[in-house]
């Protein structure tokens, strides 16, 4: 339900703006949607990879959205950091991620867009030898 999504993330913000607290959204969108086994590993993994504290909703058919807490621009790269090696470890380097930390004012459906806007494969691609 993107909707339920954009209203979970709305609530997040206001949480954060409420207590001054950092955050970064983040998609991460499978290649295959159709390949709902995909999804379920690569939310199982991105679940066991990042806090408890940390929100984690299905998108779409092919696409999740987490919400990191308490972190936010660089402080939120050691977790991704940590994110895109387990996936790419487990062979979702196809997988891709964008993300994005909140600017004053900004709407939670504007901050998710930012983070669509900013998805790129968790791995390279590889140059011929």
């Amino acid at each position: 339900d993107p909707a339920g999504v954009a209203r979970s993330v709305a609530l997040a913000l206001e949480a954060a703006r409420r207590h001054r607290r950092p955050l970064t959204v983040v998609v991460v969108d499978v290649p295959e949607p159709s390949d709902v086994d995909a999804l379920a590993r690569v939310a199982a993994l991105v679940r066991t990879t990042v806090r408890d504290t940390d929100g984690l909703w299905r998108d779409g058919p092919g696409s999740l959205v987490l919400v990191l807490v308490d972190a936010d621009g660089p402080n939120s790269e050691p977790a991704l950091a940590r994110l895109r090696l387990r996936l790419r470890r487990e062979g979702f380097g196809a997988v891709r991620m964008g993300r994005a930390s909140p600017a004053p004012g900004i709407g939670a459906d504007d901050l998710l867009e930012l983070a669509r806007g900013d998805r790129r494969p968790v791995a390279r691609p590889q140059r011929p030898a």
